[in-house]
């Protein structure tokens, strides 16, 4: 079926000749293989992760470290593994080197030398897992990414099991097997297609976690400060709400690029589920970032209108089911008891599915109109138009609704530019612009930074600046800000070299989406990841996911593949592989 992509358009395995492989040329069979299992295992690692507390902890992440640093030392010793990385790739790399130099330099002035190794092997490892998945120039079949992915996430669930060791062996066993079947030469949306289609898979068990633990809250509890948020398998609700924003773009954006009636409408239901899960986290910056994040899809995608209607198809169910959730106040409440949430988790749990099912069936029906039917022009002018109109009058409403439910202008603008009460509704918080307790942690940071603006106190040693400057008795370990946290712990040189990653990384992917033309699938790819990205860099202002190796080697990845597939030797220069309508 023409929707249900295999590699190089044929089934993975098969032999034949590669059209526009890259210059033409490929790399040893051994070297393809070998790029392959490097790849299938940081993405095993990261979906495992995702699943596993977003490795927080020390006993989890410093396993996963070993392995990641281990595979890169093989992958430097390997002739020609990074053969294909850019220019600008090199550059980005080398800044992140820099930022971990500093890292291990401020070893000799730190005010705790533990919490410094372990940030500097933190910061190695995402460097290490960015480099590798750069360097991978080959296309791995659907197949292998969905059983390395569910192998992975099987194995962070029973972790703590007696079948952790056979789980292990059985998934090293599907990424040696994987790896047989990669290919080299393709182009690179064919490469990075498949690697979206593995990253979406691993965002599922996030979602439908989730949805557990409201569904079901007597056996899947919740472990939140505030026991109402939902925290996912991540542990930490905001974290798990850009995981779940990032997955929902990247499912967005495949979708649109897909024909099969089917895979759009498994993509559909997993768009739902994670924009469903998102809400629950209660997430203002999550949420927030989620927002930007879909501007920039839609302002450097292609097919736009079609990529509209894919989201309106599967926000027409979820505008039902939210509705229907207001009515549940169990749900989004703390001080109830469980015998009201279990009533309201099972109500919840039947409109979700009718929900799930009206989105499948709308975005199947509608992947088959269009592929018959292909609007002209001037209708596709009009419809945009009416889009447009239909969209300002929705804004209009919902102000007026939000308006009304606080009790006026006033009651409003106090609910916006106050801080959130924890024990509030979720409107309340959903509308605060306040940003709690972070104020203050930014203003010790600031302080501390200004006395030593070139060294700062030492890598991942806030927590102990904290306790010595704080107005407060309460306890925290991150700044709540990704940036100012490189400044404040490792001066101004790491604080330059993160912020000089994180620009060139959105220039060179937004200006390579932008300059792609109207056409192609690569587009709508590089617009999906650079929306992705876009989430984690705007939320870690407010955030510590850093901390969290799960979330953050998945910004990594998205990072690594959306830098490959930038290059403008893989853009394709057909237009045969734009989806109709």
């Amino acid at each position: 079926m023409r929707g249900i992509e295999t590699v190089g358009d044929r089934l993975f395995g098969a032999g034949g000749r590669d059209e526009g492989g890259e210059k033409g040329r490929r790399p040893g069979r051994l070297l393809v293989v070998f790029k392959a299992f490097a790849v299938l295992s940081v993405v095993g690692a990261t979906a495992f992760g995702l699943v596993s507390d977003g490795l927080y902890y020390d006993t989890l992440w410093l396993l996963v470290a070993a392995g990641v640093l281990g595979l890169l030392f093989v992958t430097v010793l390997s002739r020609g593994f990074y053969g294909g990385v850019s220019r600008e790739g090199w550059i980005l790399v080398s800044l992140l080197a820099l930022l971990v130099l500093v890292k291990g330099l401020s070893m000799i002035w730190t005010i705790s030398e533990t919490e410094t190794i372990k940030e500097t092997l933190r910061a190695s490892t995402y460097l290490a897992a960015f480099a590798i998945v750069l360097a991978v120039d080959v296309a791995v079949p659907r197949l292998g990414w969905a059983l390395v992915v569910s192998l992975a996430v099987a194995l962070g669930a029973l972790w703590e099991s007696s079948y952790w060791f056979a789980l292990l062996l059985l998934l090293l066993a599907a990424v040696v097997g994987a790896s047989a079947f990669a290919r080299g030469g393709p182009p690179g949306y064919r490469q990075v297609g498949a690697l979206v289609d593995g990253l979406c898979l691993a965002v599922v068990p996030v979602a439908g976690y989730g949805i557990l633990q409201k569904a079901y809250p007597a056996d899947y509890e919740i472990d939140s400060i505030d026991r109402y948020r939902v925290d996912s398998t991540l542990g930490y609700p905001n974290t798990a709400a850009v995981v779940l924003g990032m997955g929902a773009l990247l499912a967005l954006s495949r979708m649109t690029s897909m024909r099969n009636p089917l895979w759009r409408g498994l993509y559909s239901v997993l768009v739902l589920g994670s924009l469903v899960t998102l809400y629950l986290t209660l997430s203002r910056g999550g949420i927030g970032s989620f927002g930007i994040g879909l501007i920039v899809l839609f302002a450097l995608g292609n097919n736009r209108l079609q990529m509209l209607a894919n989201f309106l198809l599967v926000g027409l169910p979820g505008a039902w089911l939210w509705w229907r959730m207001q009515d549940l106040g169990a749900l989004l409440s703390a001080d109830v008891p469980m015998r009201e949430k279990i009533s309201d988790g099972t109500a919840f749990r039947n409109d979700l599915i009718a929900a799930l099912l009206v989105a499948f069936v709308l975005q199947a029906a509608y992947a088959l109109f269009v592929s018959r039917y292909e609007l002209t022009s001037i209708a596709r002018r009009y419809v945009g138009l009416a889009v447009g109109a239909i969209g300002a009058v929705a804004a209009v409403v919902v102000a007026v609704v939000v308006v009304t439910g606080f009790g006026g202008i006033g009651q409003t603008a106090r609910a916006i530019f106050s801080n959130p009460d924890q024990q509030g509704s979720a409107a309340e918080r959903l509308v605060s612009l306040g940003v709690g307790f972070r104020a203050e942690y930014w203003k010790v940071a600031w302080e501390a930074w200004l006395e030593r603006p070139f060294t700062g106190t030492g890598a991942g040693t806030f927590q102990y600046t904290w306790l010595e400057n704080r107005d407060s008795i309460q306890g925290v370990k991150q700044v709540h800000n990704l940036y100012l946290e490189q400044g404040t712990e490792t001066g101004l040189v790491a604080f330059l070299a993160l912020l000089a990653f994180a620009a060139l990384l959105l220039f060179y992917v937004g200006r390579a989406a932008w300059r792609y033309g109207p056409d192609g699938e690569g587009r709508l790819l590089l617009a999906g990841l650079l929306a992705a990205v876009t989430v984690y860099g705007v939320s870690s202002v407010f955030e510590w996911h850093w901390y969290l190796p799960g979330s953050t080697l998945f910004f990594f990845v998205i990072a690594a593949a959306a830098v490959r597939l930038a290059r403008t030797e893989d853009h394709p220069k057909g237009a045969d592989e734009t989806p109709p309508g």
